[in-house]
């Protein structure tokens, strides 16, 4: 591999709306530098970012994919994200790590949702971006309306530095704005077509003030009248679109690769090298430091993709902020504060790894054999302490139940499951302690059902999916007074233990209270422990389907005892006794558990998502604007919001997103607990056989 240096690098991600070409792109990119010497198809199963069985299957790109390519002495290293929204994980990991970003659209002839989310997840982060409006030659293909409708939605920052030209419904060839000259596909220089004249004047003017914008200097010669000279244009066009004042945009069709050389040329004059951004945050123990990327400085690095590799064990993506690693070199891992080996390093192209001897400063990846790292840890020298702030990834949006298909297999499951966890930092798994379900949680329904669907490729075990059991919690509404006796007497020894004890909804703690109240010896005091202990076994089992009693205050105020035949199990039993019998008639009722809501919405929905909340018995507390968004504010139980993620992408194709967290606990209408009731029956019959 050719030896490449920090300017000469770029840090790329291809993102933007499913199935509008990004993995074609990558293809043709990667074609035309001869870093592959066939170009595949998505559709075909044969491209090489698209490498997962899950992937060829389904013809989506489920997980992020790495390769590089030379191109005019520049080294592109492409990472092509997911464009489904339930790996937004994916697109975070992506965007942590380049310096710029290609926006996939399809000529549609209007917005995307996808397309819309990318350029708004660039503006967030602050990752200089490209639009390029892919499928141009697709038959009904609209670039006009594409582009009119981007500009729309994000202003006048947003232009072509590239218009196709369109014959036939073909695009054979492009107008160059800033050169102000128009090219056939072959590279033979035409006369620009007439009715695209006034529009690439008008264009390039923009496109030039914009660059005059970005330097002092360069402002004031412009507002002289004088011109810019091409190196001084360049350098402002390339400013301002680190700035993000620029996005500049072009047009083509990956899939016949028309067009894309342009695009590579475009991304290695115009987008920024590992150099160009700034500084990054980071950590030399306690002191917070500005992070350089800087090949003579202090080697650091961020693994931000991790892939169970069925040859070489877990791959880890990284990206090298500063100095370099060579084959071979000591680390230090900074989060879990132990020692690493880089004695398998690569670089990437999909699927296979090359055996790299070095990387510098802006580079990225893949080290194997690592022991104690994951995404997100920082790996620097052997005695140093640098640590890199943690990559923010989304968090989980819904939670399912997970069991095994086959009965015998449920270890195997979550130990394949656990083996997953180690690639995507939006999956979680948790065991309810309530509950006893294990709940797989993730940012969509899809992701979920993609992660079973890969765990029986990976590891040949089936797993399913399920609604999690609610941990619904039982209580009283009135004080009830109640006797526990028991009498046992079947020779030899008995037992004997009788109490009276007064039951009211009330408990200090909001859980379980238990008073003493006996005067005169009436239950002697060896035995009130075991009075309180029966109780606080009974309560783990109401009386109505068995879940958990809370908000429980018991006064224990009178009883009877045996002078022989009294032990610890009689009054143990005695109690449960009592507590059975008053619950029975202290209408009983169940709390359900409330949770919080905040969603965030184009202001267009916002109707019908409160609606929808009201009709999930749901209440809204209010609703606030930050910028174009509504936020809502909302309670709702959590027995309606299962499946809410996939509802609210629904609703709002795909511009919803919401965050919950458990709020209380709360009566549950009466009108729900018939249901509560059978469900309950249903699964107790279900594990006793």
């Amino acid at each position: 591999m050719s030896r490449v240096t920090t300017d000469f690098i770029r840090n790329v991600a291809l993102i933007g709306h499913s199935g509008e070409g990004k993995t074609s792109l990558a293809e043709a990119m990667l074609f035309n530098a001869k870093s592959i010497d066939r170009l595949g198809k998505t559709d075909d199963g044969n491209s090489t970012m698209d490498f997962d069985a899950e992937e060829i299957n389904r013809k989506i790109s489920i997980s992020l994919a790495a390769a590089y390519a030379f191109w005019n002495d520049y080294k592109i290293n492409i990472l092509d994200c997911p464009g489904f929204f339930d790996f937004e994980g994916e697109v975070v990991s992506a965007l942590s790590v380049v310096d710029s970003a290609i926006i996939v659209t399809s000529a549609s002839g209007s917005l995307s949702v996808g397309t819309e989310k990318a350029l708004e997840m660039c503006t967030e982060r602050g990752v200089p971006a490209f639009v390029y409006i892919n499928q141009v030659n697709k038959d009904n293909s609209d670039f006009r309306g594409t582009f009119n409708a981007i500009e729309a939605a994000y202003g006048s920052k947003v232009i072509p530095i590239e218009l196709p030209i369109i014959e036939g419904g073909k695009m054979t060839g492009y107008v160059d704005i800033v050169s102000g000259k128009a090219f056939k596909l072959d590279g033979a220089e035409i006369a620009i077509p007439a009715d695209m004249a006034a529009e690439a004047e008008e264009l390039k003017g923009r496109i030039i003030e914009l660059a005059a914008e970005t330097d002092d200097a360069l402002i004031e010669k412009y507002f002289e009248g004088e011109e810019l000279t091409p190196d001084e244009l360049a350098k402002g066009i390339r400013q301002a679109i680190l700035n993000d004042s620029l996005i500049p945009l072009l047009a083509g069709n990956a899939t016949t690769n028309v067009g894309v050389t342009n695009l590579m040329d475009k991304v290695c004059k115009m987008m920024p090298s590992p150099a160009d951004t700034a500084t990054h945050k980071a950590f030399d123990g306690d002191k917070e430091i500005e992070l350089k990327c800087d090949v003579n400085a202090p080697f650091a690095a961020q693994v931000f993709k991790a892939v169970a590799d069925p040859y070489v064990g877990k791959l880890l993506y990284f990206k090298v902020y500063s100095g370099k690693l060579s084959s071979g070199d000591q680390m230090m891992n900074t989060n879990s504060e132990k020692p690493e080996k880089a004695s398998s390093l690569y670089v990437l192209k999909g699927k296979k790894q090359e055996a790299a001897d070095e990387l510098v400063a802006g580079d990225i990846g893949a080290l194997a054999k690592l022991v104690a790292t994951n995404i997100g840890d920082t790996l620097c020298e052997i005695n140093g302490k640098i640590k890199l702030p943690a990559i923010q990834f989304p968090e989980p949006a819904i939670s399912l139940a997970v069991t095994s298909a086959k009965s015998g297999e449920e270890d195997k499951v979550i130990n394949g499951l656990n083996r997953m966890l180690e690639e995507d930092s939006t999956f979680k798994l948790i065991k309810d302690s309530v509950t006893g379900d294990v709940l797989m949680s993730g940012l969509g329904e899809s992701q979920l059902q993609i992660i079973c669907a890969r765990l029986k490729n990976k590891f040949g075990v089936e797993a399913k999916l399920n609604d999690p059991k609610i941990a619904y919690r039982e209580t009283i509404r009135k004080m009830v007074e109640a006797e526990g006796k028991h009498k046992k007497q079947s020779g030899g020894a008995g037992q004997f233990g009788d109490v009276f004890i007064r039951f009211e909804p009330g408990a200090e703690d909001g859980e379980f209270e238990f008073v003493d109240a006996v005067v005169g010896g009436a239950v002697p005091k060896q035995f009130i422990p075991a009075v309180e202990k029966g109780l606080r076994e009974a309560i783990k089992n109401g009386v109505l389907a068995g879940y958990p009693v809370f908000n429980l205050k018991a006064t224990l105020y009178d009883g009877k005892y045996h002078p022989v035949d009294s032990k610890e199990i009689a009054f143990v039993t005695a109690a449960k006794l009592a507590f059975n019998e008053a619950c029975s008639k202290a209408n009983p009722c169940f709390l359900e558990p409330i949770m919080d809501v905040k969603i965030t919405i184009p202001s267009t929905y916002l109707g019908d998502i409160m609606g929808d909340i009201t009709k999930r018995r749901g209440r809204i507390i209010g609703t606030e604007t930050i910028g174009n968004k509504q936020v809502l504010t909302a309670e709702a139980p959590m027995a309606e919001m299962f499946r809410y993620a996939t509802d609210l992408n629904s609703m709002t194709q795909g511009r919803g997103r919401f965050k919950m967290t458990f709020s209380r606990y709360e009566e549950a209408p009466s009108s729900i607990a018939p249901k509560i009731i059978e469900d309950a029956k249903k699964r107790a019959e279900a594990a006793a056989k």
